[in-house]
């Protein structure tokens, strides 16, 4: 595959995209994925599930359209919904809420959402020129990453939990252990048998990260507001009174632009290893970018690079996952698992002859998926006016709603009335965590990373026994480590003495 080839494929991908009836799919699907990711638990792979029946009998040009509005105009609303409300539309929207919720409080509503629709789209914009790049060496580029790799990688976003620990890393060390130990519950990756579920059925497939994001931030934080006297989520009670600013929000990204290149690059990189997903891209970004801040402190109080980063990481993903899926067949996420359903579904073979043979078809996705990107965040944009001012309103006209829109979320997630259950459990958690003013970021930290940490832990181990391994010689897990170490010693390095 050559240079010429690539730009061919690419500019007939084009010409058939911003011809008609073909620029209709994308902005349905579009509008579709948008309008699912208002309700959290409700994403874009639930979309594309219900989706793959429906076009069964379409051609694959109109299918690769519509499939890849959905990967990529979901993301961004889950981001607004943990912005204004605490809400994540989506796992991988929680990193947002972080400092984006608290930004909020303080009125930087439209400063919050503008560097999240700018990190958005720029962030999806570096992942796919990365897969553009990547392209005719996909197979070098995945063979380079195994359970080691994937092992330093998921051990390096947990020293994070000791820098967000706040001013007690006792109490974020406890934090991040009890969030280990929730992500044990379940069934044991090895034996398959039950651990920690006290024999109740529902916890067999685990705490579902939806279910307890929910609980420990938007639950927890509404039966906060029920007990304050904030008027308003933003203290504010006129739009007038709101001090964010637009231009600020999208500009952020360039007085940042280090840290939205390297948070791009962790995303699209996590996005590469099949099965981990944008959740953990953005936790890892976040924790990048506070590990190399001088102010960690300020991190979780509304810092607006605490939302760059993970935002960023969480598009820029998508062009990552990409890579195993069409070279090998093998999904990043729920989404690229469901994308790959549609390709067996239209005898689409993922692999070397779609890379050659239907180039076209694959730009003809990395188009749609780059277009709806920017139009979601440009309409992102041009919707913060009024998206802004529901952080006015009052809190006893907001709760209720917020409060049924966060249990439907939980429900919807896995339609179990357990994991309502357990959202309403975590809320409680949450809520005594917030009085009693431990942080909650260790707590999901963990529990996303953990049944990964397990799962690579004990194949490396395995491999380690059989003589097929050996951990310290693999480059990229060298690499990661000093990544890892420098991330500890700059910032000491960098911190004037006393």
């Amino acid at each position: 595959m050559t240079f010429n080839d690539l730009f061919a494929a690419a500019l007939a991908a084009a010409q058939i995209l911003f011809s008609w009836p073909n620029i209709v799919y994308p902005l349905v699907g579009m509008i579709l994925s948008m309008t699912f990711s208002l309700f959290p638990g409700l994403t874009g792979a639930t979309l594309m599930a219900l989706a793959i029946p429906l076009t069964v009998q379409w051609e694959p040009i109109p299918v690769m359209l519509l499939f890849g509005a959905f990967l990529g105009g979901s993301t961004f609303i889950g981001s607004i919904t943990a912005i204004l409300f605490n809400i994540p539309g989506r796992p991988s929207n929680a990193a947002a809420a972080l400092d984006g919720y608290p930004m909020a409080q303080k009125g930087e509503a439209r400063t919050a959402i503008g560097c999240s629709a700018a990190a958005s789209a720029l962030g999806s914009t570096v992942g796919l020129l990365v897969l553009i790049i990547l392209l005719p060496w996909v197979y070098d580029v995945i063979v380079l990453f195994g359970p080691a790799e994937l092992l330093m990688l998921i051990i390096w976003g947990l020293t994070t939990i000791v820098i967000l620990a706040g001013d007690s890393i006792f109490k974020g060390l406890s934090i991040a252990g009890m969030g280990l130990l929730l992500s044990f519950v379940g069934l044991d990756p090895r034996s398959a048998e039950p651990r920690y579920t006290f024999g109740i059925e529902a916890l067999e497939n685990g705490l579902g990260l939806v279910p307890v994001f929910l609980g420990v931030f938007a639950l927890a934080e509404l039966f906060h507001l029920m007990r304050s006297n904030r008027s308003t989520i933003s203290g504010a009670t006129s739009s007038a009174q709101l001090t964010g600013s637009v231009r600020r929000g999208i500009f952020s990204v360039f007085n940042h632009f280090p840290l939205f290149l390297s948070s791009s690059a962790i995303g699209t990189l996590v996005g590469m290893v099949p099965g981990v997903g944008g959740t953990v891209a953005s936790f890892v970004a976040y924790g990048r970018a506070a590990q190399s801040s001088k102010d960690t402190a300020k991190f979780g109080h509304g810092d607006i690079r605490g939302l760059l980063a993970p935002e960023a990481a969480n598009d820029a993903k998508d062009g990552g996952a990409l890579i195993p899926a069409l070279g090998f067949g093998l999904p990043g996420g729920t989404g690229t698992a469901m994308f790959l359903a549609m390709l067996a579904v239209h005898g689409i073979e993922p692999g070397r002859e779609m890379l050659t043979s239907n180039l076209v078809l694959v730009f003809v996705l990395i188009w749609s998926l780059f277009l709806t990107n920017w139009l979601t965040s440009i309409l992102g944009i041009g919707l913060i006016t009024p998206l802004a001012r529901l952080t006015t309103l009052r809190t006893d006209l907001l709760i209720a709603p917020l409060v049924l829109v966060a249990t439907m979320g939980a429900y919807f997630y896995r339609n179990q009335v357990s994991d309502v259950v357990i959202a309403y459990c975590f809320a409680l958690v949450g809520f005594a965590m917030k009085r009693l003013n431990w942080p909650r970021i260790p707590l999901v930290i963990a529990l996303v990373l953990g049944p990964l940490f397990e799962r690579n832990f004990h194949l490396v181990m395995r491999l380690e026994e059989v003589n097929r391994l050996d951990f310290f010689t693999r480059p990229i897990v060298l690499i990661l480590l000093s990544l890892m170490i420098a991330g500890f010693l700059l910032p000491k390095v960098r911190r004037p003495s006393a």
